[in-house]
Parts: C-alpha cells; sequence; structure tokens
C-alpha cells in the first residue's frame, strides 16, 4: 500500500513537470534571431601610432550576429546589446589575422556569426601639411561665383598609413549649397582629406575637423589666357606647349570690368626632355580670383619631339648665280662639293627632297674681280634648321 502511495507520489511529480515545460515552452519557447551591420569595434588604436603605424585597410568593419534565448529574451534584445571588438595592441606591420571579440547580455547565447577574424593591415605612418581649397555645394548662375575672401586657416596637417597620406591632394572645405550670400559671412566648414579628382581617401586623420571661410557671391567673366613660353635649350628638340585660350575668373563686377585679358607666369620648358604636364599660374590682381570653372584646366600640356637630320650633296654647278646686270658674266671658281644639313622633325623630312633645296648666291651691285661671296639656300617647305659648309665661295665677275 505504501508502495503503492509512493508510486503515485512520483507519477504525479513527472507529470507536473511534464505540465510545467510544456506550458513554458508554449507561452515563451527558445527563439534565435539575427542581428546584421554589427559595427566592429577597433580597440587600443592608439598603441599602433605610438609605435609609428596606422591602419591601412580592413577586411572586414560590421558582421552579422545571430543569438539564442527565450523569445520574451531575444525580443527584448536590440542592436546596441550586442558588441564585437578587436583588438589592435599586438598588431604589426603587414597583414595581421586578429580575432574578433563579441559579447552578448547574459540571458542569451551566440548562436552563430559571420566572422571569427578579421584582416588588418598595418603600414608605416606619416604625415604632411595640405592646403586647405574650398569646396562650394550647390549650383550658380553663369555670371555668379563664390568668392572666398578669407579663411581661418590656410592649410592643415593629416596623418595615417603612408600610402594613404601619399594620395591625400588637399583638405576640401565643403560650403553647403545656399550659404553664401551677396552678403559677406563667415561659415563653419567640415575638412575631408581628398585625392587630385576630389575623392574621399579613408582613414586619414587630420589636425583639424573644420575651418571658418567667409565667402560672398561675386561675378564670373571669361577672358581670354595669354601663357608665355620660354626655351633656351639648344634646338635639338622641338617643343610644343598647348594652353588653354580662355580663363574664367571671379571677383566683384567693378573689379574685373578693367580685366580684358590675363597673363600667366612664363612656362619654362628648357630643361624639359619629354611629354609633360605643367600647371599653368595666372597673374591676378588682389581682389580676384580663378574661377573653379577654369581651375581644374589650368594646365599646359608639352609635347618633346627629337629633330632629326638628313643629309643633301650638290656639285658646284648646281649653285645658281643671280643679281648679275646687263654686260656682267660670272664664273664659280669653287670645284668642290656643298654639304646641306637639314633638321627638323622626322615628319617634315620625310616631305623634302633635293629639289626642295636651292643654292645660290647674289652677285647684285657687285664689281668686278675676284670675290668671296656667301652662300645662300632656300626651303620653302617645312624645316626647323638648314646648315651647309661651305658658307662662302670664291666667284670671277667680269
Amino acid at each position: 500500500m505504501l508502495d503503492n502511495k509512493k508510486f503515485n507520489i512520483i507519477i504525479s511529480v513527472l507529470i507536473a513537470i511534464g505540465i510545467w515545460a510544456y506550458v513554458i515552452g508554449e507561452t515563451n519557447p527558445v527563439d534565435s534571431k539575427t542581428y546584421r551591420d554589427i559595427p566592429i569595434q577597433f580597440l587600443n588604436e592608439d598603441a599602433l601610432e605610438n609605435s609609428g603605424l596606422a591602419i591601412l585597410d580592413i577586411s572586414a568593419e560590421t558582421m552579422h550576429v545571430t543569438v539564442t534565448g527565450t523569445r520574451a529574451n531575444v525580443n527584448r534584445l536590440g542592436a546596441g546589446d550586442i558588441t564585437a571588438s578587436v583588438n589592435l595592441e599586438d598588431a604589426a606591420r603587414g597583414e595581421n589575422q586578429l580575432r574578433v571579440n563579441i559579447r552578448v547580455p547574459d540571458n542569451v547565447e551566440i548562436e552563430d556569426k559571420s566572422l571569427n577574424k578579421v584582416t588588418v593591415t598595418v603600414e608605416t605612418r606619416a604625415s604632411k601639411e595640405v592646403d586647405i581649397v574650398p569646396a562650394y555645394e550647390g549650383l550658380f548662375s553663369t555670371d555668379q561665383e563664390p568668392i572666398t575672401v578669407e579663411m581661418s586657416r590656410s592649410t592643415v596637417t593629416i596623418s595615417g598609413a603612408e600610402s594613404l597620406v601619399n594620395q591625400v591632394h588637399h583638405a576640401s572645405a565643403f560650403v553647403k549649397e545656399g550659404e553664401v550670400t551677396e552678403k559677406l559671412k563667415t561659415i563653419s566648414c567640415r575638412l575631408e582629406p581628398v585625392d587630385a579628382k576630389g575623392n574621399l581617401v579613408e582613414r586619414i586623420r587630420l589636425s583639424a575637423n573644420a575651418v571658418q571661410v567667409t565667402a560672398e557671391l561675386g561675378t564670373a567673366k571669361t577672358v581670354p589666357l595669354k601663357v608665355p613660353v620660354t626655351d633656351r635649350s639648344d634646338g635639338t628638340v622641338v617643343k610644343t606647349v598647348s594652353a588653354p585660350k580662355t580663363i574664367t575668373i571671379k571677383g566683384k563686377s567693378s573689379v574685373l570690368a578693367g580685366i580684358e585679358f590675363v597673363t600667366a607666369e612664363p612656362v619654362d620648358v628648357t630643361d624639359m626632355t619629354e611629354d609633360t604636364t605643367v600647371k599653368i599660374i595666372p597673374v591676378l590682381p588682389p581682389d580676384v580670383q580663378v574661377s573653379g570653372r577654369s581651375a581644374e584646366s589650368l594646365e599646359a600640356q608639352v609635347k618633346v619631339e627629337q629633330l632629326v637630320q638628313k643629309t643633301f650633296s650638290f656639285a658646284a654647278d648646281e649653285i645658281d648665280l643671280r643679281g648679275l646686270t646687263a654686260g656682267q658674266k660670272a664664273q664659280l671658281l669653287y670645284t668642290g662639293t656643298i654639304e646641306v644639313l637639314v633638321t627638323g622633325r622626322e615628319a617634315q623630312l620625310a616631305e623634302i627632297e633635293k629639289e626642295d633645296l636651292v643654292l645660290f648666291v647674289d652677285l647684285k651691285d657687285l664689281e668686278a674681280g675676284t670675290l668671296q661671296v656667301e652662300l645662300q639656300i632656300v626651303c620653302e617647305k617645312d624645316h626647323a634648321k638648314l646648315e651647309f659648309q661651305p658658307e662662302k665661295v670664291r666667284v670671277l665677275v667680269e
């Protein structure tokens, strides 16, 4: 009888536990949920900086985490309750495979994660000073242009991985659309490091994140541009300089009214031995600036072409005797060969034949006798230079 009573008690307890588990399972079952794009925090980056290093690249900066737990606990969980971090303290130059540490609240567990490690590429740290260039956002009419009157600073120091620092051309100071008016105004502008094409270069630190730009709306005007060229080379090469014919400038209309053209600083091509691009520097009055419409096109293309030479030989009887008056006659006493050296571009010399060259002496107004007369030559086809030997010949005039 006693044994039956104990057995019934045990059965009752098991049934009660089963009923409790069933009720709990139905009302608050186990559930899972995936949280996407959890940002990965990179800790102890100052340790890299103290070692003269900087981050060049990171294989991933976000990840997905799947957690499991009771439905109530999972539903109460927010994305901010999940943290992912990587410790940079032991990172060295080159590629580093670093473990991602995940933290979740105690009442849930990690079921899955999109990655276990990230690749952090580290490089030598570098820094340099770059110019600050205002970047005015928005559209302006054809005869209006923002004028930068003053900036609180003209340069900023950037630092980061050496190869990234080398990509930075300048820091853009972004002036938002509508902030520039005809009334002089000082605007606080964010700074961003950009390359020569204006693309953002990431993972760069700036010594200042903003600059004060004082600006106003002015007038734009397009005028002819004159670009002087200086070439003191020896003449063995031909250097062709192509530059913009006009320039758009900006300033107060009263100042621009008196400007009919702009002259640039001379472009010196003396020492240039190959094709290159040269920055054009316009000479402007203090209150006049280059418009953004012309800023990127202010470059001169220098084409350097090596000259070639071609030699022709002439006999003495191929020299014309010109300028004799009535009753005069002349005899060339020189009996040797005249060597003519033509210098020019390869395409030019390909068009020149011996028949295109004329050798002659001018005997006009010369008295009778045996004379040393300068030899002359003409060529109507394009060339760079003509040289010949001898330069003088003896002629008997009777």
